[in-house]
């Protein structure tokens, strides 16, 4: 199920939100291209786009981590981390096999599943933290 953004996903951050809101959206092109049977023109771009993207979003985030002396920076990095290598794989499997509708589905799996779960379980830990953090109250 194609999951669209809402306030559900907010972190709070409006900088972030509005990288996080660019990720959904290229996920919803590529999910028309899927059905309009435009997968293997789509499928290149939307993993070009997300390493772009993601690159440039996960310095941001990572950058907002450090200013705020998030404790669990180097974890969230590995997830970063953890994320490329499956962008990686996509980008091989496309290099080696070219595009199908079938690695096409797999792209739109990672950016909605990871980009779901990542928000909701880890990304909204840093929000937190950083909301307590100027709040004044005591760190981890």
């Amino acid at each position: 199920m194609l999951r669209n953004w809402s306030e559900v996903y907010s972190v709070g951050i409006p900088t972030i939100d509005e990288q996080h809101q660019g990720f959904f959206a290229a996920s919803h092109r590529l999910y028309e291209q899927i059905l309009d049977r435009e997968a293997n023109q789509g499928v290149a771009e939307a993993i070009a786009f997300m390493r772009d993207y993601a690159d440039s979003h996960f310095q941001t985030e990572e950058a907002f981590m450090r200013d705020h002396e998030y404790p669990a920076l180097a974890a969230h990095q590995g997830l970063h981390a953890a994320f490329f290598a499956r962008l990686d794989a996509l980008a091989e499997d496309l290099a080696t096999f070219g595009p199908s509708p079938d690695l096409a589905e797999r792209a739109l799996d990672l950016t909605q599943d990871w980009l779901v779960d990542h928000i909701a379980d880890e990304d909204v830990l840093y929000a937190l933290h950083a909301k307590s953090h100027a709040a004044g109250v005591p760190r981890d």
